[in-house]
């Protein structure tokens, strides 16, 4: 049988392989962040600051770690965040005080700050503009194979070992991760051309182009929400009375369902029109989120496996988007504007998630989906109108080291010729 395209490439390969290793080592612990701050006497204030210290280095942080990867490549950014999120990780198990959990959560988003922009721009830099949305489906779907054990796992052997001990393990993980991430994807991108070449210089006022700002605004949008569950999520459903192994269920849920539709929401990615498709989704995902205010733990794992089967349909259009509209030599400076944007909403949403909870269990679920209802839909206005405009043509570049697509279909829909054609 033959083998999708995305696992013929070599260097594909091992992205793929390496992200699930993340996925699944990150996911022992993420459950448990706000719940050991809180066993050790942090108020939900200081939890809620340590979200929001977490996602406001992220947005301070990842505009500069991806244009710097456009000039030294992308393996040491990634191996460097990984060691760095790992180290704070494993500290989380040896501190009795509460103010620590704050910088050692900041600490956590400097590490993700240097990884994520790396990451998303390598993927582009392997595979060919008219593949782009199957390569983020598939990129996804390494992470979530990850997420989909890791939590679970995490919460079985929080029960046995305690939730210090699981710390060490997954910081010691990360910090191995990185080694590896040096040994493989350095040597992947020996040789290679960098994405920036000498002497080309692109404006940052670029990143002002209209195509672009609509997709900052839909990072903007989807992350609010994101804010919001990382402030509270854990503590929520401690309070509606959820074990650590359904803790640990609700991530897995979102997950497996992830990974179920990843590959329809790959292949429908790289069709257009996208608009109609991300406005549909979006809608149903601000609902979702809406609804996750019903104050039942039975009911929350199905809102959760909802959102992931949403998130799968609609997380590859977007970045299909995004590479189609973005200059080539810059992808990892796009790449971190876009992830700045989104943290700077996540930011915002877990800077007020701790006083949304306090005002009543509802607020912060209804203030989250109406956000994300009303940015989304002045975003994907912004889509409709690049789509129908057209736009001017967009330099191209071909990926480094990416194998050569299949024989794309006309009738398919495949955007072979159209959007990432436009500026």
């Amino acid at each position: 049988m033959r083998l999708p395209w995305v696992l013929r490439d070599p260097s594909l390969r091992v992205v793929l392989s390496l992200s699930a290793l993340a996925g699944l080592i990150s996911g022992l612990v993420v459950p448990f962040i706000s719940l050991i701050a809180r066993d050790r006497g942090a108020s939900y204030a200081l939890i809620g600051l340590m979200a929001s210290g977490f996602l406001i280095s992220q947005a301070v942080l990842q505009f500069p770690a991806g244009a710097l990867s456009d000039r030294i490549g992308r393996a040491v950014p990634i191996a460097a965040g990984l060691v760095v999120e790992g180290l704070a990780t494993a500290a989380f198990a040896f501190t009795t005080t509460p103010e620590l959990f704050v910088l050692f959560r900041l600490a956590q988003g400097i590490g993700l700050a240097l990884i994520y922009p790396s990451a998303r721009a390598l993927i582009v830099d392997l595979t060919p503009p008219e593949r782009r949305g199957q390569a983020f489906a598939a990129w996804w779907a390494a992470l979530n194979g990850g997420w989909l054990l890791g939590p679970a796992l995490g919460g079985l052997l929080a029960g046995l070992i305690g939730k210090a001990p699981l710390f060490v393990i997954g910081g010691l993980g990360e910090v191995a991760l990185g080694a590896v991430v040096v040994a493989t994807i350095g040597q992947l991108s020996a040789g290679r051309p960098r994405p920036h070449p000498a002497g080309e210089r692109v404006p940052y006022r670029a990143l002002l182009a209209a195509p672009l700002v609509a997709a900052f605004v839909l990072a903007i949008g989807f992350e609010v929400p994101v804010g919001i569950f990382t402030g509270i999520w854990s503590v929520y459903l401690a309070d509606l009375g959820a074990s650590e192994f359904e803790l640990g269920i609700s991530f897995t849920a979102f997950s497996l369902a992830n990974l179920l539709f990843l590959p329809l929401g790959g292949r429908l990615a790289d069709r257009t029109p996208r608009w109609r498709r991300l406005l549909v989704l979006s809608l149903a995902l601000g609902a979702v989120v809406v609804c996750y205010a019903i104050p039942s733990v039975p009911a929350i794992l199905v809102l959760g496996a909802l959102e992931g089967m949403v998130i799968a349909l609609l997380s590859p259009s977007v970045d299909a988007y995004l590479a189609a509209v973005s200059d080539p030599r810059v992808q990892g400076r796009v790449q971190g504007a876009y992830t700045t944007a989104g943290m700077a909403g996540a930011a915002t949403g877990a800077l007020f998630s701790s006083v949304l909870y306090e005002a009543g269990r509802p607020v912060p679920f209804v203030a989250a989906g109406t956000a994300l209802l009303v940015l989304t839909s002045v975003a994907i206005g912004m889509i409709r109108g690049v789509e129908r405009a057209g736009g001017p043509t967009l330099r191209q570049a071909a990926p480094a080291g990416a194998v050569a697509a299949d024989p794309v279909d006309p009738s398919s829909g495949s955007d072979a010729v159209g959007l990432h054609e436009l500026q």
